[in-house]
């Protein structure tokens, strides 16, 4: 003799005691000045009024510095550095793809990279903040749409005409200019100067 079982619909219960679990957990506030990797680390840099943050090698940082403050940015703490009201120009330099701590951030490969320099850029452009793409002559790798949608300002795309009009730029501008059109011969090495 067989006997059947009746199932009828399938047990949901636990499902529903969870979403009634969550519904009733009052949400829980957050500290406005909470910790964070950079505080628990102590790596968070002192920053100057007027920083520029750089995803970059240490030799375009150096060429910044003789220009204006500025500070290295560090995977895993680039959008806290960002975050800072001290900063307010994220310059992101695609030599330092090749190698270094930012190495393969234009790759699927270190997707978390690309991620974190495209917070960084939206953090700036928030509060009205500047990002600039200073490019290498390579192509970038698969991430490299991510990296440059954040950005205001491409140097890659800075028509020679615009170059040309002998309109007065900043020094800053200037420079990466220069870096970006491959001009100067230091850079040729792909960053090692």
């Amino acid at each position: 003799m067989r006997t059947t079982v009746e199932t009828g619909p399938p047990d949901n219960r636990g499902a529903a005691l969870t979403a009634i679990g969550r519904a009733a957990t009052p949400p829980v506030p957050e500290a406005a000045d909470g910790p964070s990797l950079g505080r628990l680390t102590r790596s968070t840099p002192t920053v100057d009024p007027g920083s520029a943050l750089i995803v970059g090698t240490p030799e375009l940082a150096r060429d910044v510095l003789t220009i204006r403050p500025a500070v290295v940015g560090m995977p895993g703490i680039l959008a806290e550095m960002a975050s800072l009201p001290e900063i307010d120009l994220l310059i992101i330099d695609a030599v330092a793809f090749s190698h270094g701590p930012w190495l393969g951030a234009d790759d699927h490969q270190s997707r978390h990279l690309a991620e974190e320099i495209f917070e960084a850029g939206r953090l700036l452009r928030a509060r009205g903040d500047q990002t600039w793409f200073v490019p290498n002559g390579t192509r970038l790798g698969t991430m490299g749409d991510r990296v440059l949608s954040t950005c205001t300002a491409n140097f890659a795309e800075v028509s020679e005409a615009d170059i040309e009009e002998g309109a007065n730029q900043s020094p800053l501008w200037s420079l990466l200019v220069v870096l970006a059109t491959g001009e100067n011969p230091r850079r040729s090495t792909g960053g090692n100067r």
